[in-house]
């Protein structure tokens, strides 16, 4: 019993808790896998936002000091100071002008001016926030600096961008390092003759870290030359290999090479790779010049060497798998709450059942019982309702008045009845329920009934009365009268 009580009760819990737990998980996993891809499609966004963020901060910034070359390089004091007859007139103007220069922009190690010969005429370096202007006794001779032969090989507007790399003095890489950027330009007096170069050394360092700005957090930001050394990278030991005889080995080409063979031979991109996501953007010179208003046609500037960085952020697979984690471990503490609070409903409503269940059975088997004393009475018991219609007929019932079960229930009870007693037996049910008053209700007493074949019958009749709720239920127990039984049971003998 207590086995099949069990297996009852589970069967009504999984019912109950199956279905809603099911629908449950797939909507769960359907709204993870929507967000998932919504993140995913976020993330690559996000990082071609900040990618090119930091390519316009990048080439505005270059912009800037290519804008500044090219206006020293057109200044009235640097033409005069080009013609040999002139220079003493103009040469502390133009010193000035340099000093003025560097501390204005605080991003210019040196300005300098070499002649047609390739020996510094003027140079004035940054230092602790002031312009120094060197002596004569120490300029030097750059004729056999590449700069100086490629840009003295450059007509007027064009312009030559030296790599990114490390400032070296005397032979010796500086420290701490001083990223530089070269740019020089030729200068030519007013009668358009070539009369030297004028040439700036940029620092670089804040151009590198204000590529650190992006707005998305979760990638790194990497500048890598054209032969993929890294200018900055993720491990900062890997920056600038090629300086370095024993880390010229350190490169993107070695450490990812399917995604350093789509950076080079691309303008700008994302991809994915087996190491991850790859976002990227090229920094051209060249086009930075064409944008700048020189009075000249477009596409005429040229920058010498075509120099071109590449900016790369660079996502790895567990960075990019993150966000899934994430999203799953909400999910997950979610679904448990939800299923938990599930359970205890599918709990509370299957105990709820299964009590209406085991009520219902109870009272299915206090009626059968009952059932069973009314069918197995010695005296006739007919149930009816307010309208008289008869609903229960026992079998003594069936013997007093000759009639078959199925004849008799639905039909009305005054049809048992002699006149006048069943033309104004409905009156009495309304009189009664009215009133409360009942000739024969709890009360014995003595009517005449009439069995099937019309013959009268003497009955002693007891009847009782029942409201539930709106209804009425009315029960009369009959027994054939005592001294007309001893005569038909004498005339039978």
């Amino acid at each position: 019993m207590k086995r099949s009580l069990i297996c009852k009760y589970g069967s009504i819990f999984a019912a109950m808790f199956v279905p809603p737990v099911m629908l449950l998980f797939g909507v769960s996993a359907w709204l993870f896998t929507t967000d998932i891809e919504n993140a995913a499609v976020l993330t690559r966004q996000s990082e071609m936002l900040s990618l090119n963020q930091s390519k316009s901060v990048f080439e505005q910034l270059l912009q800037g000091a290519m804008h500044d070359l090219m206006y020293i390089a057109a200044v009235d004091d640097l033409r005069q100071f080009a013609i040999p007859s002139e220079r003493d007139r103009y040469s502390e103007l133009l010193e000035l002008d340099f000093k003025s220069m560097v501390e204005e922009k605080g991003q210019f190690d040196q300005i300098r001016y070499l002649n047609a010969d390739g020996k510094e005429v003027v140079r004035v370096n940054y230092r602790n926030g002031m312009g120094v202007i060197v002596p004569d006794a120490e300029l030097q001779d750059k004729s056999g600096r590449y700069y100086f032969t490629e840009t003295m090989s450059k007509d007027r507007d064009e312009v030559f961008v030296s790599p990114l790399d490390l400032n070296v003095e005397h032979g010796e890489i500086e420290m701490p390092f001083k990223p530089m950027i070269r740019l020089a330009t030729p200068v030519f007096d007013a009668s358009g003759n070539k009369r030297g170069m004028v040439i700036i050394n940029y620092l670089a360092d804040k151009l590198i870290d204000l590529l650190d700005q992006g707005l998305s957090p979760s990638g790194s930001q990497m500048l890598l030359n054209e032969e993929g050394y890294w200018l900055k990278a993720e491990i900062k030991a890997d920056e600038w290999g090629f300086m370095f005889q024993d880390k010229k080995e350190i490169k993107m080409s070695n450490r990812y090479a399917d995604a350093w063979k789509q950076i080079s031979s691309g303008d700008s991109g994302q991809f994915t790779t087996a190491d991850g996501l790859f976002s990227y953007a090229t920094v051209e010179p060249e086009k930075l010049l064409d944008k700048l208003d020189l009075g000249k046609e477009a596409g005429n500037s040229v920058v010498a060497g075509a120099i071109h960085w590449k900016l790369v952020r660079f996502i790895t697979d567990a960075e990019l798998d993150r966000p899934a984690i994430t999203l799953g471990k909400r999910y997950i503490a979610v679904n448990v709450i939800l299923v938990l609070i599930l359970g205890v409903v599918a709990l509370l409503l299957s105990r709820a059942k299964l009590f209406k269940i085991d009520a219902q059975q109870q009272l299915h088997e206090k009626e059968e019982r009952i059932s069973e004393i009314v069918n197995s009475a010695f005296d006739a018991i007919i149930t009816i309702n307010e309208r008289g219609v008869i609903e229960t007929f026992n079998p003594a019932a069936c013997e007093m008045f000759g009639y078959h079960v199925d004849e008799i229930i639905g039909e009305k009870v005054n049809m048992l009845m002699t006149s006048p007693d069943r033309e104004y037996h409905d009156l009495h049910i309304l009189n009664y329920i009215d009133t409360g008053v009942g000739k024969f209700v709890g009360k014995p007493g003595r009517v005449t009934g009439v069995k099937s074949d019309g013959t009268p019958i003497q009955i002693e009749i007891c009847i009782g009365a029942k409201q539930i709720m709106d209804h009425w239920l009315f029960t009369a127990i009959c027994r054939q009268y005592q001294e007309e039984q001893r005569q038909v049971d004498t005339g039978s003998n």
